[in-house]
């Protein structure tokens, strides 16, 4: 497995002028004057992309945002951050660890990686902390006044690992006036939600907000395995708590202190299904049912999760002095069956839905010991036409991963060290009234340790890997505000991820730092006197030894590698409109399209019994620890986990009642197409296009204050394939199915 120097992707000039031609051509469709006077205009999207805040339309870079009720809406299922992909162009999320470790893509851009220290190359930010571990970002969505998605390279104001992209996430402030919700809601498979959130002043000069979250679920899957009647699986029991506390003794000074906590634990991480894939096809076969499985493993999940931060900043007129200091650990461990299925010796049992033939294969894997500290400091100065920010970032995160094989009685715990250092600044000029110059940069040092230390009967030999490296990361806009409801803006940007290591279960690798380069031209515009918002961005981007994980396949191996090159184009679109005062549409798609650029990469081809249908090139063999594996080429192959397109669509229709109370209905449609779910191509495993449809049938009491609705999610009940396991069977996991519920919520305060 191993790379080699090659061209640039083919058409990728041609194709984005492409992209942006048809951007343009879609700026003559709200040219038309308004066909009715009225009254009501969208409110000003204020966000902090840039650490500032901003009008969405003056930053110069592709940007979404996310409001706080639409979040709630997508979570009406006690769903978790997993229900916010493809609700704006480019975004995926997708975890093989069910309600933990979720797996950010952008443009394309993200890693298949399921193992506890892995790395990716979308970066996200809470609260204004950066999560570098995906068990960090398992932490629920609750009481959130926004997020902000970033999309394309972030290096020079959020650091390592944004090259592809950031999602940006703000948890409501505390305020002097008193106010807050409360919550409750109930559904399918005994679904149970609660949340709550208060705050207001303790002083003139202390402000708190506290908030809760707890949802639970009862198991709603039968094992049947288990040789029992009932319910085995699904239950699940989250509860997290926040408490943010403002202090602002002066104009000069204000500090925000934030604690929190999360627990989780459950039946099952995820439920694998045995065969749940029949050879030569894709998709679900006929049979399959979500609510049975066939476990004869051991299963079990735990979390917990806890942190602290400080956000302090000091006012000097045109300057202000910003410090953020964090703290954050979490432990967890998760145990499967990964197998999926009830173990048989006998050969006619290969393919079988719900069985697996010959040997089981049942592990676990978790933080056995964590803790990450971040420190921010920075200066923004305002003067004559400038804004600067200049500032430095120090990041150290320990982790112990433990891994056990329960099949074969083994554990081994990997220890990974990371310490990060980088100095960055950004410069934003306004050279006429019209047009800003905006320039970043941001030098990074990142050191990376890796030590195996195999437990009591390991086959695992011991092991350790030091890389390090340090690179120079920039970018550089122009915005040109055309008129006061429409501007243009181009940007070229350049972000890395920092050296990479793995280690599980003996093996051990490393990649070099993978370096992106991206190229983006977009619009922002008002429209329709107020009622309208539409904005459009046509890119492409190269990644320079872009750091990929083999997973599985007939070595069952977990390894790094560096593709020489992979490079991508796309096209992405986001449009509101007030149809009426009491109508909306909201609506967004995108077109990603990547391509890894490698003649020499290789990658095992699956390694499941019965055998998938492979679709690349042979191009040798060699010898695994099962025995003879089949190499296949990947070079010209896309990204796996990048569905070529996303959209989706919002309808919110308000229905005023002479008592003043609003009846009301939302709905709103995700499409996704189809995706490769590993390295190589096959017919068998493939994520499927899917379109999810959600709704909100709901009534609002004349004072504003309450709230009552049914809600629905995957309201057609469509269950595919979304991620799969290729070393064993045809193993596969699906999305969840239907959910009706109810919901209550009482607005007081402010």
């Amino acid at each position: 497995m191993c790379g080699s120097n090659t061209t640039n992707h083919k058409n990728s000039t041609s194709r984005l002028a492409l992209g942006g031609a048809i951007a343009l051509s879609f700026s003559g469709l709200f040219a038309m004057p308004a066909a009715a006077q009225m009254e009501g205009v969208l409110e000003e999207i204020i966000v902090t992309a840039q650490k500032r805040e901003q009008s969405l339309e003056d930053v110069p870079a592709s940007v979404s945002a996310i409001s706080g009720d639409s979040v709630n809406d997508y979570l009406g299922s006690a769903e978790n951050i997993r229900a916010l992909a493809g609700r704006v162009p480019s975004l995926q999320i997708e975890s093989s660890n069910g309600r933990t470790q979720p797996r950010f893509y952008i443009r394309g851009l993200g890693n298949i990686d399921f193992d506890n220290n892995a790395n990716q190359p979308v970066a996200m930010v809470f609260d204004d902390v950066a999560l570098e571990n995906n068990v960090l970002r398992s932490l629920p969505l609750y009481d959130i006044q926004r997020v902000e998605v970033l999309k394309g390279p972030q290096g020079s104001l959020f650091g390592r690992n944004t090259n592809a992209g950031l999602v940006k996430i703000d948890s409501v402030k505390p305020s002097f006036e008193y106010g807050g919700y409360a919550a409750v809601s109930y559904g399918d498979r005994n679904t149970v939600g609660l949340e709550l959130a208060v705050g207001g002043a303790l002083s003139e000069t202390v402000a708190v907000r506290v908030a809760g979250k707890h949802q639970s679920r009862d198991n709603w899957i039968d094992n049947l395995a288990a040789g029992t009647p009932g319910d085995d699986f699904g239950q699940f029991d989250e509860t997290a708590l926040r408490a943010l506390v403002l202090w602002q003794p002066s104009d000069k000074f204000s500090g925000l202190f934030k604690i929190h906590g999360f627990n989780q634990d459950g039946t099952h991480p995820q439920i694998f299904y045995a065969n749940a894939i029949q050879v030569g096809t894709s998709g679900l076969r006929d049979g399959f049912d979500i609510e049975k499985a066939n476990h004869d493993g051991f299963s079990t999940m735990d979390l917990q999760h806890k942190g602290a931060s400080a956000n302090l900043t000091w006012d000097f007129g045109d300057s202000t002095v910003t410090s953020i200091t964090a703290y954050d650990s979490v432990e967890n461990f998760q145990a499967a069956d990964v197998d999926g299925g009830l173990l048989s010796f006998d050969p006619a049992d290969i393919g079988t839905l719900g069985r697996q033939v010959f040997f089981n294969v049942t592990t676990g894997d978790g933080l056995d010991d964590h803790r990450q500290i971040t420190q921010e400091f920075r200066v923004a100065t305002t003067k004559d036409g400038f804004f600067t920010q200049v500032g430095v970032f120090y990041f150290d995160e320990d982790i112990d991963v433990l891994s056990r094989d329960y099949e074969l009685d083994y554990s081994d715990i990997v220890r990974q060290k990371t310490k990060s250092f980088a100095v960055f600044g950004q410069v934003d000029y306004s050279l006429t009234d019209e047009i800003n110059l905006i320039i970043g940069g941001r030098w990074t040092n990142d050191d990376k340790n890796l030590e195996v230390l195999p437990g009591m009967n390991s086959p695992s030999p011991a092991d350790t890997i030091d890389i390090s490296d340090d690179y120079f990361n920039w970018d550089v806009a122009i915005n040109f505000q055309l008129h006061e409801d429409w501007s243009w803006y181009g940007r070229v940007a350049n972000a890395s991820r920092g050296p990479v290591t793995l280690g599980r279960f003996g093996f051990t690798s490393s990649a070099d730092t993978e370096t992106s380069t991206a190229f983006e031209i977009g619009f922002k515009s008002t429209l329709l006197d107020g009622r309208a918002r539409w904005s459009a961005a046509a890119y492409s981007f190269q990644n320079d030894d872009h750091q990929l994980t083999a997973t599985g396949g007939a070595g069952n191996v977990n390894q790094l590698l560096n593709a020489h090159h992979v490079n991508g184009l796309g096209i992405e679109t986001d449009l509101e409109i007030l149809l009426s005062d009491n109508f909306r549409l909201i609506a967004n798609a995108s077109y990603n399209d990547t391509e890894i650029d490698d003649p020499e990469l290789r990658d095992d081809l699956c390694g499941s019994n019965p055998t998938c249908t492979g679709l690349d090139p042979v191009v040798g063999s060699r010898v695994g620890p099962f025995g003879p594996v089949t190499e296949v080429s990947i070079d010209g192959n896309p990204l796996p986990r990048t569905p070529n397109w996303i959209a989706n669509l919002i309808l919110q229709y308000d229905m005023p009642m002479a008592s003043g109370a609003t009846m009301y209905v939302n709905t709103d449609w995700n499409y996704r197409g189809e995706s490769n779910i590993f390295l190589h191509r096959s017919v068998e495993f493939v994520a499927e296009k899917r379109t999810l449809g959600g709704v909100r049938i709901g009534y609002r009491g004349a004072s504003g204050n309450w709230d009552l609705a049914l809600v629905g999610r995957n309201i057609t009940n469509e269950i595919v394939v979304d991620g799969a396991l290729n070393f064993l069977n045809l193993t596969a996991f699906v999305n969840e199915p239907r959910y009706w519920g109810g919901e209550f919520r009482y607005d007081f305060g402010n």
